[in-house]
């Protein structure tokens, strides 16, 4: 399915810019657009979904010309899983004043490795759409 694999990678790459947005624009003009992006939360959570469930989906479907039925994909699908993750915890978070101490903790920690997780994605999706039988990406 070339589609779906076509989408794993934009989720990937459109999810890990999402979260070093704050990063990119301020380093680079060209990215300012993604400042305004993380304004918005209806936004982030359809991304953080949307990416969620491709990762989640990508242990299940296999992209083309794979011959290991979980192995190549492993990293896009744990990505998109994690990066999904972390954009809807980035958006509850916000809007939740009330949380438990143990998930204001978690999600703390988790955030402020933020842009280097944003990065990896990026990273991911790049090698993931350049070089596609490569066997873990």
């Amino acid at each position: 399915m070339p589609q779906f694999y076509l989408l794993s990678v934009v989720s990937i790459i459109l999810a890990g810019l999402n979260i070093s947005g704050d990063y990119l624009s301020e380093k680079i003009s060209m990215f300012s657009w993604l400042k305004e992006l993380r304004i918005k939360k209806n936004t982030q959570i359809a991304i953080g979904l949307c990416t969620l469930a491709i990762g989640v989906l990508k242990f299940i479907f296999r992209s083309p010309g794979e011959t290991v039925p979980v192995a190549g994909d492993l990293l896009p699908a744990l990505g998109g899983v994690l990066l999904g993750l972390v954009i809807l915890g980035e958006a509850f978070q916000q809007e939740t004043e009330k949380a438990n101490a143990s998930v204001k903790d978690v999600t703390r920690k988790v955030l402020t490795y933020r842009v280097p997780l944003g990065f990896a994605g990026v990273l991911i999706g790049l090698v993931h759409f350049f070089v596609p039988g490569v066997l873990i990406f």
